[in-house]
């Protein structure tokens, strides 16, 4: 019964029902109308040719036809469905069959309307297959599928052409492979889903140009002299790896490698993910990816699928590179491994390289990685840059030339681009000698600054904490002190451009022992908070202090004051880093500090001077700091030994219950110890607060009814580490 025939029976059930047959031959020029829909229960054609005995197929048509399909087409079929299931062949429609197996006369085969072919077999067979100079062209949406139903890794191919031609013009989705032989064209355009691999073999030729929304997943593969054009547009997709080596050479058959050709150009917008589909655990596969040819402005990834035996780290060969793309990649620096670039032949345009932080990783800012391997007999005039610099660690890495190469390193010039950055480093285009440690490493060793300049702050001298004790009630003393004020400009390198605006207060009371002795002893408690800015962010600083004192005064103008201090404080940073990622630390430690100052007022008529000396130790408590980016900073203890020596001018008005004192204070200020370390990941980094300043300031007391004291002055100090100003205020109660 030929094709005309079947129709016509179809007719006879009703004039709208689609055309349902047992399979089709179809031999000769026809346009078929209605629609064709080959059923799964029984529904294959068994051909008994010479050529393709017990071969399967629902809708083979004859090499030499014409068939124009104008309606909708449906194919499903089923291997578990054929009674004698060792079959030579099983395909969804055919084209070309001849049973000679050598072409006589072209064949064309044109579907205008929706084809849905979906085949199930455990062998390898094909969806659609063009043979023998035939040509099959669709032109409304395709829906392909060719699965294993024991197997669901396994399948053969939704496209299968030899000698022939298959061209998609409407939206396609394939699941299954896509195969071109023995100079075999496959043209794919429009919209399209791919779920398989994709093969040009034998001078074959396969043109892929889809347009937004579209998505490959699977792996492309040409050898043999094999041409396959993959082109991208916006918003569209490939996942998978790529090779136009010969994967099956064998130097004992032939002289040389047949490769293949693989171009890809990729729109601005469009993705290439080099992802590992799958994994064959008993195999040792190879997931790097060889091409021709990669152009456009879009983005490779260089994923890594934790899912499966993938290695951690993949290479992409490239023979000839074009345009501005964007390739994001992964490092190990410590270990020296990285996703790597290659270029064999010809390089130019200007690439980016996105290259993810990781805070965790162990460096010491020595390292240098080689990302583009550019061959000396290349031709390049490429340049790559990144789009931020890299944090490994707690160092800033920057991409620079060596050579043809393009290299990852922690000094020297940087290559970045910060146009992209919400909140760029000034520094990040720079030349510099030494390496560079990150935002988060900067905030969290800064610690040590803010502590230590903290410590210096809360340090009292009698005047600060007192206004002047000379004129002590007979019951004792209760005061409140406040201050506030800023400190910055902290050179101490790595940790330099430091500044802190600051406030607190101490409340402390005291007594003294006898009313003939010149011995008071007092106790004090405070809070301070600090307010530090770091590079692209910010902090806070909580101190909470007590302690106690004593001091001798003596009628002939000269004292002693001692202080014994205790402090525990509570540090937290917020900052960005170079990907403008937020990232927080936070750390607490404790200190301890002693102080002895002594002192003599000299007075002359209503003037006096008064020379003073002070000495101040403490002890800062390490502690380590764990920053949300996986960066671990360890801050080491240290001691610290301030000596100051500074004199006071004054002009004294005393009245019977009250007096007021104006006075300026000068004097020297030295830091003889403070050598510490912070350690990034644990590689230490030295640290030294040792230095001196100038410190100054002015300031007036005045007593009434000689029960209250008031007290302010402002102070100043500017030095090789550090400076400072800040306002004090007090009040002091005599009983």
């Amino acid at each position: 019964m030929n094709l005309k025939q079947r129709i016509k029976i179809a007719l006879g059930v009703g004039l709208f029902t689609p055309l349902t047959t047992w399979g089709l031959d179809v031999n000769g020029n026809q346009v078929v109308t209605e629609e064709i829909n080959v059923p799964t229960i029984n529904s294959v054609s068994k051909h008994n040719g010479d050529l393709y005995r017990d071969s399967f197929f629902g809708i083979a048509i004859s090499e030499g036809s014409n068939v124009t399909f104008d309606n909708k087409v449906m194919v499903n079929l089923s291997e578990k469905d054929i009674n004698n299931v060792d079959h030579n062949n099983f395909a969804g429609i055919l084209v070309g069959l001849s049973d000679t197996g050598e072409p006589q006369q072209p064949t064309l085969t044109i579907f205008n309307n929706d084809v849905t072919v979906n085949l199930e077999s455990t062998h390898y067979d094909d969806a659609v297959v063009a043979l023998n100079s035939s040509t099959i062209i669709f032109n409304g949406t395709t829906r392909l599928s060719m699965t294993n139903s024991q197997d669901p890794d396994e399948r053969g191919s939704a496209i299968y052409v030899d000698s022939g031609s298959i061209v998609l013009n409407g939206e396609s989705h394939i699941i299954g492979d896509i195969y071109a032989n023995d100079f075999g064209t496959i043209t794919i355009k429009n919209r399209s889903i791919i779920n398989g691999d994709i093969f040009a073999d034998e001078n074959s030729l396969i043109d892929i140009e889809l347009i937004s929304g579209s998505r490959i997943e699977g792996k492309l593969d040409a050898y043999s002299n094999g041409i396959l054009n993959l082109k991208l547009a916006e918003n569209s997709q490939f996942i998978g790896t790529a090779d136009s080596r010969d994967q099956f050479f064998d130097s004992d058959i032939d002289d040389k490698a047949h490769p293949g050709f693989i171009n890809i150009d990729l729109s601005k917008g469009a993705l290439w993910n080099i992802l590992d589909r799958e994994v064959d655990e008993d195999e040792d596969q190879d997931f790097n990816s060889y091409i021709t040819q990669l152009s456009g402005a879009g983005s490779v990834t260089f994923d890594h699928n934790t899912q499966t035996r993938s290695p951690s780290f993949k290479n992409l060969t490239v023979e000839n590179l074009k345009g501005a793309l964007t390739f994001k990649m992964s490092t190990d620096i410590a270990a020296e491994k990285s996703d790597k670039l290659i270029i064999k032949n010809s390089a130019e345009g200007h690439h980016t390289l996105n290259l993810i932080n990781n805070g965790a990783a162990n460096t010491n800012g020595k390292e240098k990685l080689t990302l583009v391997d550019i061959d000396e007999n290349a031709t390049s005039t490429a340049e790559f840059k990144t789009d931020h610099q890299v944090e490994l660690g707690g160092y800033k890495y920057h991409l620079t030339k060596d050579g043809n190469n393009w290299v990852l390193v922690s000094n020297g010039t940087a290559v970045t681009n910060t146009d992209n950055n919400k909140n760029p480093d000034k520094n990040d285009n720079n030349t510099s000698s030494k390496p560079q440690i990150t935002t988060t490493a900067n905030a969290s060793a800064g610690f040590l600054n803010a502590n230590y300049l903290m410590s210096y702050v809360e340090t009292q001298t009698l005047l600060k904490r007192l206004g002047d004790m000379r004129n002590s009630g007979t019951f004792g003393d209760v005061w409140l002190r406040g201050f506030s004020g800023k400190l910055d400009s902290f050179s101490s390198g790595k940790l330099s451009k430091f500044d802190m605006n600051y406030h607190g207060f101490q409340f402390g009371a005291d007594k003294q022992l006898l009313e003939n002795t010149p011995f008071v002893i007092g106790a004090f408690v405070g809070q301070t908070y600090g307010d530090p800015d770091y590079r692209k962010g910010d902090g806070s600083l909580r101190s909470f202090n007590t302690g106690l004192y004593t001091t001798y005064l003596d009628e002939s103008g000269f004292y002693l004051d001692g202080v014994a201090k205790y402090a525990r404080q509570k540090n937290h940073f917020k900052v960005r880093d170079t990907a403008d990622n937020r990232v927080q630390g936070t750390g607490h430690t404790n200190g301890l500090g002693v102080s002895l100052e002594l002192g003599k007022k000299y007075q002359i008529n209503d003037f006096y001077i008064e020379p003073q000396t002070q000495i101040a130790y403490s002890h800062q408590n390490g502690t380590s700091i764990n920053a949300t980016n996986g960066l671990n900073v360890k801050l080491g203890n240290y001691n610290s030994l301030i000596g100051r020596a500074s004199a006071l001018f004054g002009y004294q008005v005393n009245t019977e219950n009250s007096n007021i004192n104006l006075y300026a204070k000068t004097g020297i200020v030295r830091e003889f110890d403070g050598d510490t370390y912070y350690k990034l990941n644990g590689n230490k980094e030295s640290h030294s607060f040792e230095g001196n300043w100038w410190n100054n300031s002015i300031g007036v007391s005045a007593q009434v009814n000689k029960a209250h004291t008031i007290y302010l002055d402002v102070e100043s100090s500017t030095g090789n580490r550090f400076n400072l100003l800040q306002v004090n205020g007090g009040y002091r109660y005599s009983f």
